[in-house]
């Protein structure tokens, strides 16, 4: 199988190179094809392959000798798009195969080398740089490239790329990354190159390319930062805290030149700023200029903070805390005499941009100090509530803030949730209640209308037609979802996880409420949706299932209990299309799950006794044994012993239920009286069952269920004492000799071992004179039912 597919990609090879690649014609009709064959099959895994036979093996080394033959051909060509191919074919094999590329890397450097410093097409420059950087990435991995390759090659790589950023400045993020990286990787190779990159980087960093080019004035932010590691004339450490302290005073320059104040003389004599160019004497450039120089200064400040360092930095944080306040508060300057309207007026409309970056300077500090900034948290809320007081409406603002405060609220829980005022989060809550929109349909009433009405009377005024009142009843609600409704409710999804009891009763009610309103609005189906628009909701409905998720398991004890709505909700949303909310859904279910049905840890108990154990065993024969097995079960159970010296009365009572229903009707039938006599019979004799044990017999105690009873044994029982049926113990047999006490409930307090005797109750005389004896209607204590339509004895 190895076999075949070196074989296989041994004539793929050569159909590439004797075919597609034959000349320059073919090469530009077909670069898209081979590119794409090789990235797809992988023809170069096979170099060096273990296990393939030598004839094979001699086929593909064939082949791949004539591909890189090809290739250094194509690089070397007269013309830009054949050196442009054989560039993106050298990349692709590098990437491929390391053992092809460590047995070409020294040659095809120099070739990549000699390509910078030719004028070339900015593609095929773009094209060499990407490929330089792979090899920059293989030599630093490996000792032997590093001593041979890279400090041969990596100083006349910087050399070149920096003389390209003049000639060809759309490359410009392209050098700017090379030049990261060669920093970052060979930092004594690079110092000869600091001076110059750093001017580089600070042309760009000016503001010049701050508003059109953001991502070009990151990258020279990053390119800024890793000089710190280079060293040269300034340690690692020394040279991070100079770059801060000049960013620091570059950004109070400009707040001064917006604000138009005058810049301290301290300051000025002290030169911690960098040497940028003077701003604009017009204020409706130079005003937007400080602007965006605020912006880049605050990239690099955030590229110099979220850089890793190997060496220990001092970190000023009370001058970044107070920056970003003073960039907080720029909105509200004073208008003093000498600026004028216009120029008063041109402030508030930057305001939105200066706070923002604020927020991402605050953003910043968070990710890179974390615990560290804990003194500071008071300050940054407050800061936080300026900003919101000031965002001048700006929806990009509002999401920003909302995200820092949710990103506070993660790192630093219930301890910034304190510091937030209570204005902000109100303006949270409010921000997050979507708005309707209403449509309604206005109708006109024309003069006609008019007249019709005028004729019927109503004091000439005009009635509203039919079609108006039925499309008013037809008015919709349109829900809008915004960013900045998401934003705040990740704020309150946030304040829900870690911090819910900052929220009042009636803020939670309310947010519950809202919540719960939209997720079932969202079930209505058809032209009758209330939403505006249903392919963009899943983020927004993921959140709002999130945060009914967190109330749920953050409960507010002066809330009305949402969970039996809030399960209808989930089970919904198992059925919706978006993955995220089905997760989101399915999670909270299970969530949810242990609070429905509550699992209590297990009890501890006492040991049955083996008897008790041998008992309910016999308890399936019970139900479903016959009557002859139930009266041998029974009658094998002990509930008592029997006294050697007295012989005793045994007596077990058996309650039986009474009737449902206390009236007895007279049907006026024949056998009504033997009716009436066998039902009050059965009443009297199943309330005491008696059945008397001989003395004589020493045989096991038989306990039989019956509703039959001699008068005898009734007389018996009326005569004697009985005794409340209690577990077999030595202390029955002195219950003869035991004196009689007053009735004594079963569950009272005392010790089940004692026995008490209790009065025998007192039955009718008429019940026991006679076993057969005929009874009337008017010796039972039931009351007589006259119905309708019968006979009766009082009539």
């Amino acid at each position: 199988m190895e076999d075949s597919r070196v074989l296989s990609a041994g004539h793929t090879l050569s159909l590439l190179t004797n075919t597609y690649l034959a000349n320059s014609d073919a090469v530009n009709a077909n670069i898209e094809l081979v590119v794409n064959t090789v990235l797809s099959q992988n023809l170069f895994n096979y170099a060096d392959a273990a296990g393939v036979k030598a004839e094979t093996a001699k086929l593909y080394d064939n082949a791949l000798h004539k591909w890189l033959a090809r290739i250094n051909s194509l690089t070397a060509g007269k013309s830009p798009e054949l050196r442009m191919a054989g560039v993106l074919l050298m990349k692709q094999t590098a990437l491929q195969s390391p053992s092809i590329l460590l047995d070409n890397i020294a040659k095809w450097t120099t070739t990549l080398v000699g390509l910078l410093s030719k004028n070339g097409m900015a593609p095929v420059t773009k094209v060499v740089l990407q490929t330089l950087l792979v090899f920059m990435d293989v030599a630093r991995e490996i000792p032997v490239l590093n001593r041979e390759i890279a400090s041969a090659q990596v100083p006349r790589i910087n050399q070149g790329v920096l003389s390209l950023a003049d000639k060809n400045p759309e490359l410009v993020d392209q050098i700017l990354e090379v030049l990261m990286y060669s920093a970052s990787w060979f930092p004594t190779l690079f110092r000869p190159s600091i001076d110059k990159t750093e001017s580089l980087c600070l042309s760009i960093l000016s503001g010049s390319m701050a508003r059109f080019h953001i991502n070009t004035c990151k990258l020279a932010a990053g390119c800024m930062a890793a000089l710190c590691v280079v060293g040269g004339k300034m340690s690692a450490e020394e040279r991070w805290f100079h770059f801060i302290q000049m960013a620091l005073g570059t950004i109070s320059l400009c707040i001064s030149k917006i604000m138009c104040t005058e810049v301290p003389q301290k300051e000025l004599e002290a030169g911690l700023y960098f040497n940028l160019p003077e701003f604009d004497a017009n204020f409706v450039v130079g005003i937007p200029q400080a602007a965006d120089r605020i912006t880049s200064m605050a990239d690099l400040i955030i590229a110099l903070l979220t850089r890793p360092l190997d060496a220990s930095v001092p970190i000023p944080v009370d001058r970044v805390v107070n920056m970003a306040s003073n960039l907080a508060l720029v909105p509200m300057r004073i208008d003093n005499n000498k600026a004028s309207r216009a120029e008063h007026m041109l402030v508030p409309l930057l305001a939105p941009h200066i706070h923002r970056d604020a927020i991402r300077l605050l953003a910043a500090l968070a990710i890179s100090l974390r615990s560290h900034l804990q003194p500071f948290l008071a300050s940054i809320a407050r800061i936080a509530s300026a900003i919101n007081t000031g965002k001048h409406y700006s929806p990009a603002t509002s999401v920003a803030l909302y995200s820092l405060i949710r990103l506070y609220l993660e790192d630093f829980n219930y301890g910034f949730a304190i510091c937030l005022p209570r204005e902000l989060l109100f303006s949270v809550f409010d921000d997050a209640n979507v708005r309707a929109t209403k449509n309604a349909v206005v109708a006109t009433t024309t003069a006609s209308d008019l007249s019709s009405s005028r004729k019927r009377g109503n004091g000439g005024r005009s009635q509203k037609p039919a079609f108006a009142e039925v499309e008013e009843s037809r008015q919709m609600s349109h829900i809008q979802y915004t960013e900045t409704v998401h934003a705040a409710l990740n704020v309150m999804l946030a304040i829900l996880k870690h911090a819910p009891t900052i929220l009042s009763s009636e803020m939670r009610t309310q947010l519950d409420g809202q919540t719960l309103t939209l997720l079932l609005l969202d079930m209505i189906d058809g032209t009758h949706s209330p939403f505006a628009s249903r392919q963009t909701t899943a983020p927004y409905k993921a959140v709002l299932y999130q945060c009914l998720q967190a109330s749920i398991l953050s409960p507010d004890p002066w809330q009305k209990a949402v969970l039996p709505h809030a399960i209808s909700v989930f089970n919904a949303g198992l059925t919706d299309p978006s993955l995220e909310v089905r997760s989101t859904c399915l999670d909270a279910l299970s969530a949810i799950e242990p609070i429905v049905h509550a699992r209590l840890p297990a009890q501890l108990r006492a040991p049955d006794t083996d008897e008790h154990v041998e008992t309910e065993k016999q308890v399936p024969q019970l139900v479903l044994g016959s009557e002859a097995n139930l009266d041998a079960v029974l009658a094998g159970t002990h509930l008592y012993s029997p006294t050697p010296s007295n012989a005793h009365t045994r007596n077990t009572t058996i309650q039986t239920d009474r009737e449902s229903t206390s009236k007895r009707y007279k049907p006026g039938i024949d056998k009504s009286a033997e009716l009436i006599q066998n039902d009050r019979a059965a009443r009297q004799t199943a309330t005491f069952g008696l059945e008397n044990t001989s003395t004589a017999s020493n045989a096991e105690p038989n306990l039989r269920v019956t509703a039959k009873a001699n008068i005898q044994n009734k007389q018996n029982m009326s005569k004697s004492n009985f005794f409340q049926t209690t577990p077999a113990t030595r202390a029955l047999e002195a219950a003869g000799s035991m004196p009689s006490k007053p009735a004594q409930s079963p569950f009272s307090g005392k010790s089940s071992n004692e026995v008490t005797t209790l009065s025998s109750p007192t039955l009718p005389n008429s019940s026991i004179s006679k076993e057969d004896g005929t009874a009337t209607d008017d010796e039972d204590d039931i009351p007589d039912i006259v119905m309708e339509e019968s006979d009766s004895e009082d009539e």
